[in-house]
Formats: C-alpha cells, sequence, structure tokens
C-alpha cells in the first residue's frame, strides 16, 4: 500500500462507530501490547494507539510513529522538524495534537480528515473520543468524526507521505508478527535503587517526567527520593511490574527502565 494520507485517511475511516469494549479495551490496544510486549496496553487510553494503528496499517508506521502516550509523539515530529504551531494551515492526514487545559501538554490527538485554512476550525477523526459535546473528549467510547476549535488545539505534526509502496504494514486488523523497533533504551544502570544517590536518578525523573508520572516542577536531583519513587511506583502498578506481588512498589528494575525510557523517547 502506498504511504499516503490518503492511505492513511483510507484506514482511519474503516473504523468509524467502531466502541471499545470492557475497561477501554480495544483492537488497537491489542495491537500496541503486542508490538511493545506489555499487555496492559491492550486496556490503555487509545486515541494515539488509534492513530498509531492506522499508520501501521496504511503504510506509514515509519512517517506517522508509533505512540501510545500523546507527549512522546509531539516529541517525535519536534525531533524531524515536522511540528506546526495551532493556528497554521493544516492538511489532510496531518497528525493533530489537543490540550483541553491550556497546560502546554498534549491530552489528545486525532487526524485531519480535510485540509483547513489558518486560523479555521478542523474537521478530524479520533479514537477514544465521544460523538459529540456532552462527552468525554478525550476519554470517549470510540472512533467518530469530529469538528474541532483551533482555541483545543496545542499543534500538529506532518509527516514526510511518500509515494512509493511501503514495505512494512497490512490493511488487516491483526498485530505484525515481527514489529520493527527503532529505538533501543540506555542499559539499565548499577547502583539504582531508592533512597540512594546517583547521577542515573536524574535520567530516572527525565524519564518519568516525559511519561507524565512526575511533575514538570520537580526539580532534577541525583537522589532517588520520595517523589521519584511514588513516581515509579505508580508507573509499576500501571504496567503490571510491581516486584512479588507487592502493591506498592517504588523500585524500578531493567523491565521497567527499558518500557519506562520507550514510551518517553522511543
Amino acid at each position: 500500500m502506498a504511504s499516503t494520507a490518503a492511505a492513511l485517511l483510507a484506514e482511519a475511516k474503516k473504523w468509524l462507530g467502531y466502541k471499545e469494549g470492557a475497561r477501554n479495551h480495544t483492537k488497537f490496544g491489542e495491537w500496541y501490547a503486542a508490538l511493545v510486549k506489555d499487555k496492559s496496553f491492550a486496556y490503555a487510553a487509545w486515541c494515539d494507539e488509534y492513530v498509531s494503528y492506522c499508520g501501521h496499517a496504511s503504510g506509514n508506521a515509519d512517517v506517522v510513529g508509533q505512540y501510545a502516550y500523546c507527549p512522546s509523539h509531539v516529541n517525535f515530529f519536534k525531533k524531524r522538524g515536522q511540528w506546526h504551531g495551532a493556528n497554521e494551515a493544516i492538511k489532510t492526514g496531518d497528525i493533530i495534537f489537543f490540550d483541553w487545559d491550556n497546560d502546554g501538554i498534549a491530552d489528545h490527538v486525532e487526524i485531519a480528515r480535510a485540509n483547513a485554512a489558518v486560523g479555521a476550525n478542523v474537521r478530524t477523526i479520533g479514537g477514544n473520543t465521544s460523538a459529540g459535546t456532552a462527552g468525554s473528549q478525550s476519554n470517549g467510547d470510540g472512533v467518530y468524526e469530529r469538528t474541532r476549535y483551533r482555541s483545543d488545539i496545542l499543534g500538529f505534526g506532518r509527516p514526510a507521505y511518500k509515494s512509493a509502496p511501503a514495505s512494512t504494514g497490512t490493511s488487516g486488523s491483526k498485530p505484525p508478527t515481527n514489529p520493527t523497533k527503532t529505538y533501543k533504551p540506555p542499559t539499565f544502570p548499577k547502583g539504582l535503587a531508592p533512597n540512594k544517590s546517583t547521577p542515573s536518578a536524574k535520567s530516572l525523573q527525565k524519564a518519568l517526567k516525559a511519561t507524565g508520572w512526575m511533575g514538570k516542577d520537580v526539580e532534577l536531583a541525583d537522589n532517588y527520593g520520595p517523589r521519584t519513587q511514588k513516581g515509579v511506583a505508580g508507573f509499576n502498578a500501571k504496567h503490571g511490574l510491581n516486584d512479588h506481588g507487592k502493591t506498592y512498589d517504588p523500585a524500578i528494575g531493567p523491565k521497567g527502565w527499558a518500557l519506562l525510557f520507550t514510551l518517553a523517547y522511543g
């Protein structure tokens, strides 16, 4: 399938009216869970999993990106010089990020289904949203076409679509059997543990901030203190990484370290 904006949009439209199952379970989450080898993502907030799946299934994975966390997806476009301001002209196939509470952090993502002039409202297709304004816009129940206000947009990425056939991705709904990984997390550091001081604690804190598990206002420090422990414990619990059935586990392990950095920077 050709790697084009039209192909992405065609795939996105296939899923209009799709509804999530119990506890946010979706086909897109199942696909992403297989991609990162973490079953918890099958039940995660899925707006970005939907966009990423459409990118994969339409042969656009390399230019759209594959993410479950919107801020990391924003960084994907920024690193490639493909990030655009909220009020710029939008093209069909642009990946649009929304900031509902105006804190500068992406809360939701959708695909532009039509061009939009500078400052004009934008027609989109998005997952994990609601059919109208009455429901949650970033934790809804399905895939819908929407018209969005510019005031809600944080910015958008413009993938470098190609005209040549892509070598990856299918138009079906099954997960890839051998997903390509483009990011390798740093090696798990020795001596990183709660209540210990090591320079690697700062790297851990940066990744926690990037994934929303630590407040942006927390000062970086070599100390693996209470705030770092709280962020790690939440992350571990969310992804089923608690050691030996612990209900509160503030220690990051090699598996958690790799997943955390992949979500933050992959």
